[in-house]
């Protein structure tokens, strides 16, 4: 026996006293073993493992299972799950790639490498293993197969392509008995809103749960389904086994589900009981109370949550769900101090708007006492005045309805109240509801910069309608070819670019699904178009060309237009939509041509959405 074979016996005769069963080098996950065997001589340990596979690998040259332990083992023995760093990284690379130009058409070779890529690389490898599943079917077990197929689904999951991630979860769940992939593929169930196949697909797997994190998030998904009694013992169940794990807000929501609004109470306390997040969980327990409880235990419900943070409710919107609910408790000092913030941010909403409107008032004098003469070629009667008025209205509507809509969530990022870890899931009524009541609010606040002597510009056009409508078309086929040309200068993805050329939102997307396609095109189409234009291109184009001329006019009020939109990615194109309507305002010397281009244009992003996006 030469030396390394016999430091190879002597190595597991050393570890026999750690462990009963110590796997071969040639065994499936013996990179697990070996790095748990490496102490605070880390580096020395790491060396003498590597020899030893290695003397093994001389031995035995046509054992694939080895070499790819080896690899393993490289790339686990130095990787820092915390920081998400391997030390070993180019060193796991190299030896991956050797193993793929050796081995190009093994399953567990071309499994390994798929594990190790990202993005488009990992979809090549898949791809490519999915030819050769087809090519050589006998060459790959069942268990190679779904892990391929399991590696897709989760590829598109991330993706957000819900099609194909069912189609390879499902074929991997057939192929794999052993792989439960029921959470996902329910997951992706409910949230096409199709629960009774969510219920199909997790029943039959409840008895063979062990791990608790995946019984409690069944669970979770039980209660989205109606199957609340169901989703009760298996908290139930979670809670025996180690009572640290549970979520007392979900047992809350369950019994909320039930009508037992008492005993969800219960459940709420406790979860305060515990310092982790506690104010996420007094915040839990104050909403239940404004709804289910009298307004007595609501108001101490508050009171407790601002003592352990007093940044909750900031504006004291809090308490004025309590004062609506009971109008003669009284009012706490702290309360009223956080009702004074209230009141100084409005006061400061009324100042912002000088920032824009005194300099192009000061550039205005400026030009004239230069000797030069603006002369409008508006014929709009609205002054700086409404151009203040209509900035006011519009940064009132944002933050109103921030504060009645998204109160909590922006006082928590804001004043980083609470931490979550849980990605934020956007409540579809919340956001329809948010974005109608802001067309509403808009519509109306544009009514105080309408006067009588101004009226005629929203109908007055050199252009007839036809003509309008034609251009608005032709509005659209510009933007397709505007944003052709701009993907050669910007990053831009496919969702990106839909909400490019047919300005969509989520917010649309919300309204469709909840309201329909008739609400929809009523304040997307009419309504939103109609004040848009009156604002940007009648009162803020109309009042500063007064000041600056048309040019300089026209390019303030585009750069506006594009900053209410939020994104930094679309600027140019919305700034382009800007530019040109406010072109066609001077050229027909009236904005029912803007308001039938931007009508246009939004009539078919519905239009588009409903097709293929919902």
């Amino acid at each position: 026996m030469n030396f390394r074979i016999s430091f190879l016996f002597l190595f597991f005769i050393a570890f026999s006293s750690i462990s009963q069963e110590i796997p071969g080098f040639g065994d499936v996950d013996s990179h697990d073993f070996y790095v748990n065997q490496l102490n605070d001589s880390k580096d020395v340990d790491f060396q003498r493992i590597i020899e030893l596979y290695d003397a093994y690998i001389i031995e035995n040259p046509l054992d694939l299972i080895a070499k790819v332990e080896r690899c393993k083992f490289i790339g686990n023995s130095y990787y820092d799950e915390y920081e998400e760093y391997n030390l070993k990284y180019e060193e796991t690379e190299k030896c991956i790639d050797e193993l793929y130009l050796n081995y190009p058409n093994n399953p567990n070779v071309l499994i390994y490498k798929a594990e190790n890529l990202y993005g488009d690389e990992k979809l090549a490898i898949l791809e490519e293993a999915q030819n050769k599943i087809l090519n050589s079917p006998a060459s790959w077990t069942d268990i190679d197969k779904a892990s391929i197929n399991k590696m897709l689904g989760d590829y598109y999951r991330y993706g957000e392509n819900s099609e194909k991630t069912l189609r390879y979860y499902v074929k991997a769940q057939g192929l794999n008995s052993d792989l439960d992939l029921s959470i996902p593929i329910a997951e992706i169930y409910v949230e096409n809103g199709k629960n009774h196949l969510a219920k199909k697909v997790l029943l039959p797997q409840l008895d063979n749960d062990t791990v608790l994190w995946q019984i409690n998030t069944k669970a979770k998904l039980l209660l989205e389904v109606g199957e609340t009694e169901l989703a009760l013992k298996l908290f139930d169940e979670v809670k025996r086994k180690d009572s640290t794990f549970i979520n007392y807000s979900e047992m809350a929501l369950a019994m909320e589900n039930l009508g037992d609004f008492d005993l969800a109470r219960e459940f709420l306390v406790k979860g305060t009981l515990s310092e982790w997040n506690k104010v996420s969980s007094l915040q839990n327990l104050f909403d239940h109370d404004l709804k289910h409880s009298d307004s007595k235990t609501a108001l101490s419900s508050l009171r407790n949550l601002q003592e352990e943070n007093s940044f909750d409710d900031f504006f004291a919107i809090k308490r004025f769900h309590v004062f609506f609910k009971n109008p003669f408790l009284p009012w706490s000092f702290s309360e009223l101090l956080h009702l004074s913030f209230l009141v100084l941010s409005i006061f400061f909403l009324v100042a912002i708007p000088y920032l824009w409107v005194l300099p192009i008032f000061n550039l205005g004098l400026f030009i004239k006492r230069k000797g030069k003469q603006i002369i409008p070629k508006l014929n709009f009667n609205w002054g700086l005045r409404h151009f203040w008025i209509i900035s006011f209205v519009y940064l009132f509507a944002q933050y109103l309805l921030s504060l009645v809509f998204f109160y909590e969530e922006n006082i928590n990022a804001f004043f980083e109240v609470i931490i979550s870890y849980e990605e934020v899931v956007e409540d579809q009524l919340v956001l329809a509801n948010s974005m109608l009541a802001f067309v509403a609010f808009m519509a109306i606040g544009t009514l105080f910069v309408l006067k009588k002597d101004v009226l005629y510009s929203l109908y007055s056009s050199k252009l007839s309608v036809w003509t309008s409508l034609k251009l608005g078309i032709g509005f659209v086929i510009f933007n397709i070819i505007f944003l052709k040309i701009l993907k050669g200068f910007v990053d831009i993805d496919d969702f990106d670019s839909t909400q490019l050329v047919f300005n969509a939102s989520v917010e649309i997307v919300a309204i469709l699904k909840t309201y329909g396609f008739f609400v929809a095109v009523l304040a997307v189409a009419v309504v939103a178009p109609i004040y848009e234009e009156v604002i940007f291109r009648g009162v803020v184009l109309g009042s500063v060309e007064k000041h600056l001329g048309f040019i300089g006019a026209n390019v303030i009020q585009a750069s506006m237009f594009a900053l209410i939109h939020f994104s930094l990615k679309l600027f140019i194109y919305y700034f382009v939509f800007g530019l040109v309507t406010g072109y066609y305002a001077r050229k027909t010397e009236g904005l029912i041509t803007g308001i039938i281009l931007h009508a246009v244009n939004n009539f078919i992003v519905i239009v588009l959405i409903s097709l293929f996006l919902i």
